[in-house]
């Protein structure tokens, strides 16, 4: 009688198993995308591509702002895949506030600071963005930079003007380049009046010897592309300058003494990031003695 054989019923499974593996099929049920810290999909990073910074006053420069000045700031911004109200937009800055948020924001200079000076605005800009259907576990970040010039114009170009006023009146300063340093005739929009001025300096200390002065304080206008009114003339400028003078000295005809008001202009250079002079006039109010200041 024919002797019979059991299988064990491992050894069935195990065959299964194998003749399944070997006749290709696929898995049902495809292998979930990686989340969290799986690999990302492909996706581009986004692009700031300006920054401006303008203030609010009629041809005043970009990138300028005086102290407590709020100047509008906006960001140009790129991205492929993500709509741009979906990114995030955080402003921040060496100092100054801001208000608002997204692209287009409000950025208020400090109450005081050292000036001139800068103020550096960054801008960072972050997308979140993950596979289709899944969380956005991953994200790009880009930043962008913006500089403004810090001012505190009044108060700089009235020290300027109070300066030259001074410099000016002290005859035993012979030298026109250290009165007139902070005037730059490339800049002036009338180059004649610097060199009008740089005539009557070298005139002054080279003829007449000065027994007493004052030079009261400035008052200054900031008009940006504007006008300055001194007697008999509109000069243009984009700060005013006003400043009750003095002065008792002796020239080439003998001692006079003058009281009266000596109107300056000033321009901005956004080159320079500074103000210059250009102009000085004077209208005297009473003369004792030869009038001889023009």
């Amino acid at each position: 009688m024919p002797q019979r054989f059991t299988i064990p019923t491992a050894f069935v499974v195990l065959t299964a198993a194998l003749l399944t593996a070997c006749s290709g099929s696929s898995p049902t049920t495809p292998t979930p995308p990686p989340t969290g810290g799986g690999t990302p999909p492909q996706n581009a990073v986004p692009s700031i591509d300006t920054i401006t910074a303008q203030g609010r006053r009629t041809r005043q420069p970009a990138r300028f702002a005086d102290l407590r000045e709020t100047v509008d700031v906006a960001a140009t911004v790129r991205d492929a895949e993500t709509s741009l109200d979906e990114l995030v937009y955080q402003w921040s800055a060496t100092a100054g506030t801001f208000t608002g948020s997204g692209r287009n924001v409000a950025w208020t200079a400090p109450e005081s600071a050292t000036t001139p000076g800068s103020v550096t605005i960054t801008l960072k800009v972050i997308e979140n963005y993950g596979h289709p259907g899944q969380p956005k576990n991953f994200s790009h970040e880009v930043t962008g930079t913006q500089t403004i010039a810090l001012h505190d114009s009044a108060r700089e170009v009235g020290d300027m003007s109070r300066q030259f006023l001074i410099d000016f009146s002290t005859t035993s300063l012979k030298d026109w380049q250290v009165v007139m340093r902070n005037f730059n005739r490339a800049v002036c929009p009338r180059p004649s009046e610097y060199d009008d001025e740089r005539v009557s300096v070298i005139d002054h200390y080279t003829n007449f010897t000065m027994h007493a002065f004052d030079v009261g304080p400035a008052t200054v206008a900031i008009n940006f592309g504007g006008s300055c009114s001194v007697p008999g003339d509109q000069l243009p400028g984009d700060a005013c300058v006003t400043s009750r003078v003095m002065w008792d000295s002796t020239g080439p005809r003998g001692r006079s003494s003058t009281r009266g008001i000596d109107y300056l202009s000033a321009v901005y250079a956004a080159a320079d990031r500074r103000w210059w002079l250009c102009s000085s006039r004077y209208g005297a109010d009473s003369t004792l003695g030869v009038r001889y200041y023009q």
